[in-house]
């Protein structure tokens, strides 16, 4: 059933409001018990996991017992890592393939998302009826301002990248299971044109926004400017880092309310903000470990190299000690708030606004996730990296599949990104292929996947770039 059951989503509402009245010693012993389950399920159902864990002693108590895993392993195991033989990587890869199908059920019960990530390779993460009925909760209860603003005959705008990604495909359930909101929740695309979109929302009048902060801060800018004349009452991010300057460059625009939501393709709704400057883990249902480069736990206060994620619901692709990529802080102290839940700051992906000529010479703002996305959905991409060089050349870093024809790949992304261009009036653009392959930060260690050399192509502030959060 389309976001579970609505008795299993009103069973986690309902847990969720006791679990703010609980002490944090309460909540972890309700984590405890289903990360025990999870481990048992995982070595039971999973063949990747049952060999994994073949070495390890029956009872396993603590997360720091068990390896890591990574995407890229995940990936290239897909078919032994899932507990349900129905679902197959060819057969889910057909079905990603099909732009028609976003929102739709995998073999009528699953939901499957995309992403990137830390590497810039593609992830396909699955989810089952009980992980959709936590995540549905934790949007009903973690967003509960545009809920009510809805029931008061509110709109709202979410700016989403098109495709088989977490929001985008969530949101489209919910319209279609509910019509009655259709009218007032929509979905803008963040790749059309920013006059295209300024004159949508314009017509359209939100009450509040949803959005990544690159889109927001664009968007920011064009309101401050006397040209987007829409008043939202609350702006929440998602997808991207919140930068203090940039959570302050569109409260000062919009003269509301900015909340920031922590979330990936692995787990919709991580964390969410209260308001009093952190984000709080919802450790009911997930586990954080802030871990150094050795993998090893750090010190509340302390910035991590990585964290490692345990998605604790999802049973069809269960996701253990896996390496998301972002570097998160814990704070050392309880949260003002009042607040029983773990309290975090988040540094996740920072990917470069490009500024590029229109066909007037005016330089006009594209947003990364635009590249990422068409990157992402060329086949035979494996891991990629675009550099702004000068103001009118962008170099292609490439690293295609094992056996593929990269001359044709190349040929299939160059055509695919000077569509777009083409779209956004931007004609006069050289697209290189690099020789060398993506380079990754000599200090962190992770890739970013845009970067801009050339001083002229960085005409606004930037929030530059080191690591990569997990789903746009």
């Amino acid at each position: 059933m389309e976001h579970g059951s609505i008795r299993q989503v009103v069973d986690n509402v309902l847990e969720l409001r006791r679990n703010g009245r609980r002490s944090p010693t309460e909540i972890a012993a309700r984590q405890q018990e289903r990360l025990e389950a999870l481990v048992r399920f995982a070595r039971e159902r999973s063949p990747f996991y049952h060999e994994l864990y073949s070495q390890l002693p029956a009872g396993v108590e603590a997360l720091p017992q068990l390896p890591i895993v990574t995407k890229q392993e995940l990936m290239e195991r897909f078919d032994e890592w899932v507990t349900d033989p129905e679902v197959k990587r060819a057969r889910v890869e057909e079905f990603l393939a099909d732009p028609t199908r976003v929102g739709q059920p995998y073999l009528g019960r699953y939901r499957v998302w995309t992403s990137s990530g830390i590497t810039g390779r593609r992830g396909v993460f699955v989810h089952d009826d009980g992980a959709q009925a936590v995540y549905t909760a934790l949007v009903i209860a973690r967003t509960s301002s545009h809920m009510r603003s809805l029931l008061r005959g509110g709109r709202l705008a979410a700016l989403v990248t098109p495709g088989h990604f977490a929001l985008t495909s969530f949101l489209e359930v919910l319209r279609r299971r509910y019509p009655i909101v259709a009218d007032v929740m929509r979905p803008f695309s963040a790749l059309e044109p920013l006059a295209e979109l300024v004159g949508e929302l314009s017509a359209f009048r939100p009450d509040s926004l949803i959005g990544c902060p690159t889109v927001l801060q664009l968007l920011a800018q064009e309101r401050k400017a006397g040209r987007l004349p829409i008043d939202p009452r609350l702006v929440t991010t998602e997808g991207e880092w919140l930068a203090p300057a940039t959570r302050r460059s569109i409260e000062e625009a919009f003269h509301c309310t900015v909340r920031d939501t922590y979330g990936a393709s692995e787990f919709l709704v991580i964390a969410s903000d209260c308001g009093h400057g952190w984000c709080h883990i919802n450790s009911e249902w997930v586990v954080l470990e802030p871990v150094d480069r050795a993998f090893l736990p750090v010190l509340p206060g302390q910035a991590s190299h990585t964290v490692l994620l345990t998605n604790l619901v999802n049973r069809v692709q269960p996701i253990i000690r896996y390496d998301l990529g972002d570097r998160v802080t814990v704070s050392p102290e309880p949260c003002s708030c009042g607040s029983p839940y773990p309290a975090i700051r988040v540094e996740g992906r920072r990917e470069e606004i490009l500024y590029l000529p229109d066909v007037s010479g005016r330089m006009v703002p594209l947003l990364p996730l635009a590249f990422i996305s068409i990157c992402e959905e060329t086949p035979g991409v494996n891991v990629f990296q675009i550099i702004q060089v000068d103001p009118t050349t962008l170099r292609v870093r490439l690293e295609t599949e094992a056996g593929a024809d990269r001359a044709y790949i190349w040929e299939d992304l160059h055509r695919r990104l000077h569509d777009y261009l083409a779209t956004q009036a931007v004609s006069t653009i050289n697209l290189e292929l690099a020789p060398e392959g993506p380079q990754r930060d000599p200090v962190s260690g992770k890739l970013c996947q845009l970067l801009v050399q050339s001083p002229l192509g960085k005409s606004a502030p930037q929030p530059g770039c080191s690591t990569t959060f997990s789903d746009p």
